[in-house]
């Protein structure tokens, strides 16, 4: 990305400015970028969409429910003045709905700039996808890392590009269950979510190893705790994960302070940002251990391959 960084004060008088320490203070005119952002129908993909439409780029909203996003939309175009906002249907949890997403996308643009990978789930109980996976598993990586597939030529062509996974500070304590990855055994609310937010930063690391030849930058971040949809499902379950939520509401963030650390991913010069780095308040921050190995990140991504290429066979 070209475009001079510029002082977002001078550059929109109507740019939502944060003033906290870890603000991203970058604005950049984005008018000839085309965006694809997971989950921003509300939460962090919301306010990362929304500061950005700020720029001018063409934005494609990625969620599942249309009648949820449509108003978003609007309500962002006309904040922002920007109507190069659409919405094309993805269902992570559906491979035939990343396919479709990815043909219709295909069909209306011919590159990729930035690639968000941003939606998450939680579940308080075992799930599953449409396709037999474990539903956070299946949903917060496998998903995202067929999607980047299914993508990865536009964005070759958009070079120099990025992509953008959304992990979680919880990954810095997590294990990858090797021997059962979809909790067939012992399912754990809070050790599924983490060992996904894990296979976000170890995607990360090995795909950007993969594309680093194609000039494609590949970071990922952790937005920080916000009060967000995530945990939707918490709060109809159990009498301990409610209270969990409750008690996590004084230490949340405002959706315009998580929104900071994806916006200086994106904005920021690539040459500035670490290959396969993982960032927190607009800096670089330490990850878990296990990211750092190699061969543990290959052997996850040869996994995922695998196990989305017989679906998909069948």
């Amino acid at each position: 990305m070209s475009n001079k960084n510029q002082d977002p004060r001078k550059a929109n008088p109507d740019f939502p400015i944060y003033n906290g320490k870890n603000a991203c203070k970058i604005y950049k005119d984005l008018s000839d970028k085309v965006i694809v952002i997971t989950g921003s129908s509300n939460g962090v993909g919301k306010s990362t969409a929304r500061l950005l439409a700020f720029m001018g780029p063409t934005i494609i909203f990625a969620c599942r429910d249309e009648a949820k996003t449509l108003p978003v939309i609007q309500e962002i175009q006309q904040e922002t003045k920007n109507k190069k906002l659409e919405f094309i249907r993805l269902d992570l949890s559906d491979l035939q709905s990343v396919r479709d997403f990815a043909k219709e996308f295909n069909s209306r643009h011919k590159k990729l700039d930035i690639l968000i990978n941003n939606a998450g789930i939680n579940m308080p109980d075992r799930r599953k996808t449409k396709d037999g996976f474990e539903l956070v598993f299946g949903t917060n990586h496998l998903g995202h890392f067929y999607l980047t597939e299914l993508l990865i030529d536009a964005l070759k062509r958009a070079a120099p590009s990025r992509i953008l996974n959304v992990s979680s500070g919880l990954h810095e304590s997590a294990k990858m269950k090797w021997d059962d990855l979809m909790f067939e055994k012992n399912f754990s609310m809070l050790d599924s979510y983490k060992q996904s937010k894990l296979a976000n930063v170890m995607f990360t690391k090995e795909l950007q190893r993969r594309v680093a030849k194609d000039n494609i930058k590949v970071v990922c971040l952790c937005p920080g705790l916000i009060g967000t949809d995530l945990n939707r499902d918490l709060k109809t379950s159990k009498w301990y994960h409610r209270l969990m939520v409750w008690a996590l509401k004084p230490f949340q963030k405002s959706l315009l302070e998580g929104g900071q650390n994806s916006l200086y991913c994106a904005l920021e010069d690539a040459e500035k940002l670490d290959d396969g780095g993982y960032y927190r308040d607009c800096k670089r921050a330490k990850e878990n251990p296990l990211s750092k190995d190699e061969a543990n990140c290959k052997r996850l991504w040869d996994i995922s391959e695998k196990l989305i290429s017989e679906k998909i066979k069948n």
